[in-house]
Order: structure tokens, then C-alpha cells, then sequence
């Protein structure tokens, strides 16, 4: 019986440890292609515009719409994956992921848009950083909030690649193409990679316990016995206040992620460069989710949401200030620090109030909140610019929501004192 038990733990120690990071390069790779995609609407814009004479608030409410379908989906799609199994249900995301762009290609009216990009793609985007993310976590205990960095670094990496990507394959095939290539090659990817996800093994278990012992955890954490249904999640006060602060913060970068490129162009960058200047957010959102997802450990998540606020709010002011090339570039730099290392925070905030059981639900309803804010971000963006010709009043507007988010997670950090 001895030996066994010890063949047993060796063979967990060779099959289930290196498998967590099998975890973490999957989702990572999942998080690439679906942000990838999504941020890329950038610069999809312009050319929508020019080519169905839209002005640019109809533009950003068809992307606005889709922030908040897919937010409202991601609930549905936490729920069950905590209930099913995420492979199942990133096969589907993947699959209707790759639909939605297809029949895209294909649009001739403006409902036709709502449905397949702002409906049928919304449904395709709506399951993977809830699921991602919780997925990470039940595979780590200590060490955590690095894994998570690295996996919600994979919004970056998409921003640095595919966005770029994007603009250059609209210059050569034209918009549409873009989006049927984009549609069936997004399909492939994240069908073949939802089949390489696994659950992580229980605690307690052989397996369980190797894992915990080789991320250098001598036991299972306290924030992972503390487990609340979404309903009781619902209840606390904390969990409310975080979502209020991410619902602000999502504000600010939805408006930047979809009008950045517009902006850029509009006061004479040229198209490459403008689109270098989204590559930029993007590298710096890459350091900002690592560095802050390891030190988020180190320095409290209250701290490091803090620091990225007041980041968030000097960058923007910044922007609504000065019009020269170079403060866009400082722009980028620090907007995208912040814009990076305020995401590993959210399932380590959803983690901390709420549990790790059902984390995807949980995550999901957090981003579904969040994007309430995002969306009216991106059609504010679209509408001010309607009105005066400018982004500056939308910038400002953008400072304001950082201030929010700012106050809220210094109350969120003296409610926990």
C-alpha cells in the first residue's frame, strides 16, 4: 500500500504540476486571439464609417451594444462552465466566435451588424476571461497572482499582433475579407485550444496536494475556503464597491482602446503609426499585468488598484491637455501600464470577496458590470465627437471616471482596515 501511494504521488508530481502551466500557455493563447479580435474594431472604425456614411456614435454603439451582450453572456457562460466543464464550453465560444465575424464580412445594413457582431460575435467573446482566469486560479495557490498576470498579459499580446495585423490586412483584401480571414482563423484557434483544458485536481487529493506543495504553498490558503454563492456575493457591500470601481475604470479604457486610433489619425499621425501607437498600449499592458500580478502579492491588491488609478487619471489628463505627437507616446506608455495591471486584479478582488468555487460566474458578473461602463464609454467617445468635432470633452469626461475609481478603491482599502 506504501508503494503505491508513492507511485501514485510520483506519477502526480510528472502529470499534474507541469500541466498548470500546460493551463496557464492555453489560456494565455485564448485571451491573445479574443482580445486580439476585439480591440481591433479600432480599425475596423474608420473604414466602416466611410463605407456605410455612418457617423461615428452609430460605429461605437454597435461596439457598445456588443460590450454589453457579451458582458450579460459571460455570466450565463461562467455559470456554466463551473457547472459543465470550460473545454465544452470554449468550443462553443470558439465556434461562435468565428461565426459572428464570418457573417460580419457579409453585412449590407446597420441591423445587420447588431446581429452578427454585436449579438452572434458577443455571444463568441463572452466566455473567455471569466473562464481563463478562473481556470488559472483553481490550478495555483501561491504564486497566483503571477500566473494571472501572465494569462490576462495575453489582452496585450493580442493588442500588440492582431491589432496591427488587422489594419494591415484591411489595406490589403479590404474590410470585409479581413473579417471573414480573421473569423475562420479565430474559429480554428480556440477550438483546437479548449481541447487542452482541464479541471484542476481537488485539494486533498494526491494530485491536489503536489500541485499546492510545488507552487510552494504548504496548505490551501484561507481566501480559498471562504466560498460564496453569486447571490451571497450579491449581498456584501465590498463585492458592490469593486464593481463600481472596475465599471469606471472599463469606462475610461473603452473609450481609449476604440477611439485611440481615430483620435491619432485625426490630428495627422499617419495610418501606421497611429496603429504603432495601439502596439505600444499594447506592449505596456504586458509589463503592467506581469509586474502588477506578481506584485499584487507583495503589495496588497488594494495598493496595486490604487497605483493604477492614479496612473489612469494622469494619463488621461495628459491627453485632454496636450495635442503633440510626443504626449501621445508618454500617453501610450502610461495608459497601457495601468490599462495591463488592472486587469490581474479582478479575479484576485473576485477571489478575495467572493471565493474561488464559482469564479467564473463571478468574474463574469464583474465584467458584465464593468462593461455597463465600458459601453457608455466607447458611445460617449463616438457622440462628443459628433458633436464637436474633437475627443477632448471625452477625455475629460474619461478623467472624471478615473477620479470615480480612484475614491472607490481608496474606500474599498479603508473599509478593509
Amino acid at each position: 500500500m506504501s508503494d503505491s501511494g508513492n507511485s501514485a504521488a510520483q506519477a502526480s508530481k510528472k502529470s499534474t504540476f507541469p500541466y498548470a502551466w500546460v493551463i496557464v500557455a492555453v489560456c494565455t493563447l485564448m485571451t491573445t486571439v479574443t482580445y486580439g479580435l476585439m480591440y481591433s474594431y479600432s480599425v475596423f472604425f474608420k473604414p466602416l464609417a466611410a463605407h456605410f456614411d455612418w457617423d461615428r456614435a452609430t460605429v461605437s454603439a454597435v461596439y457598445s451594444v456588443s460590450l454589453i451582450i457579451r458582458g450579460a453572456v459571460s455570466i450565463g457562460m461562467g455559470w456554466l462552465a463551473d457547472k459543465y466543464g470550460a473545454k465544452i464550453i470554449m468550443v462553443f465560444c470558439g465556434f461562435m466566435m468565428g461565426f459572428g465575424l464570418v457573417l460580419t464580412s457579409q453585412i449590407s445594413q446597420l441591423w445587420q451588424f447588431f446581429i452578427s457582431y454585436s449579438l452572434i460575435e458577443a455571444i463568441g467573446l463572452s466566455g473567455t476571461f471569466g473562464i481563463a482566469t478562473a481556470m488559472t486560479a483553481r490550478w495555483f495557490t501561491r504564486n497566483r497572482g503571477f500566473a494571472l498576470g501572465i494569462v490576462s498579459a495575453g489582452i496585450g499580446i493580442g493588442t500588440l499582433i492582431i491589432v496591427p495585423g488587422s489594419d494591415r490586412l484591411i489595406k490589403a483584401v479590404a474590410w470585409p475579407q479581413a473579417f471573414l480571414f480573421s473569423g475562420i482563423a479565430a474559429a480554428a484557434i480556440m477550438m483546437i485550444a479548449a481541447l487542452f483544458l482541464r479541471p484542476a485536481p481537488p485539494q486533498g487529493t494526491p494530485a491536489g496536494d503536489q500541485l499546492t506543495a510545488e507552487n510552494g504553498a504548504a496548505a490551501v490558503t484561507r481566501e480559498d475556503m471562504f466560498e460564496l454563492t453569486v447571490g451571497q456575493a450579491l449581498r456584501t457591500r465590498h463585492m458592490w464597491i469593486m464593481m463600481a470601481a472596475f465599471m469606471s475604470i472599463i469606462f475610461c479604457t473603452q473609450l481609449l482602446i476604440v477611439h485611440l486610433y481615430n483620435y491619432a489619425t485625426d490630428i495627422g499621425l499617419d495610418p501606421l503609426l497611429a496603429a504603432g501607437l495601439v502596439s505600444l498600449v499594447g506592449i505596456m499592458s504586458i509589463s503592467g499585468r506581469l509586474i502588477m500580478g506578481a506584485w499584487a502579492e507583495k503589495l496588497g491588491i488594494y495598493n496595486a488598484l490604487i497605483f493604477c488609478c492614479v496612473l489612469f487619471v494622469v494619463s488621461l489628463a495628459g491627453l485632454a491637455l496636450f495635442r503633440a505627437t510626443w504626449a501621445l507616446f508618454v500617453f501610450a506608455v502610461i495608459f497601457g501600464f495601468a490599462y495591463g495591471g488592472e486587469t490581474p486584479q479582478v479575479p484576485l478582488f473576485v477571489g478575495k470577496f467572493g471565493g474561488i468555487k464559482n469564479m467564473a460566474a463571478l468574474v463574469g458578473l464583474t465584467l458584465f458590470i464593468g462593461n455597463l461602463g465600458g459601453a457608455l464609454g466607447t458611445w460617449v467617445g463616438g457622440k462628443v465627437y459628433d458633436l464637436t468635432s474633437g475627443y477632448q470633452w471625452a477625455f475629460a469626461i474619461g478623467v472624471v471616471a478615473a477620479l470615480t475609481a480612484l475614491t472607490l478603491s481608496l474606500v474599498l482599502k479603508k473599509e478593509n482596515r
